[in-house]
């Protein structure tokens, strides 16, 4: 997302779009949609926080941080599967995410 250099997700207008333009919307993602744009923008931020260095705590070998990756993660994927049909992925991540809370 930000090596390629787009620029809705370097000016962090994605959500912009996307609520608009995924495959198969949710009643919830029309709401989405009518988001303020800063809360639009907030999201955008949120995600690249989640999917980038955040997701290096699901890695770490020390339990709290692991813990808190994992809740991040699977908070993310709830918020993507109210919003947005793409089939299992959401709960295949959340399966995995749930993998790390085991000690």
């Amino acid at each position: 997302k930000v090596q390629a250099h787009c620029p809705t997700w370097l000016h962090l207008t994605a959500l912009k779009y996307h609520f608009a333009t995924q495959c198969i919307p949710t009643p919830l993602a029309y709401w989405m949609h009518h988001l303020p744009p800063f809360l639009l923008k907030a999201g955008v931020a949120a995600t690249l926080w989640v999917e980038g260095p955040l997701c290096w705590l699901l890695l770490c070998p020390l339990r709290l941080p692991r813990l808190v990756g994992a809740c991040v993660q699977i908070t993310f994927q709830v918020g993507i599967l109210l919003t947005g049909n793409y089939n299992f992925f959401n709960l295949l991540t959340i399966v995995l995410a749930l993998a790390c809370m085991d000690d």
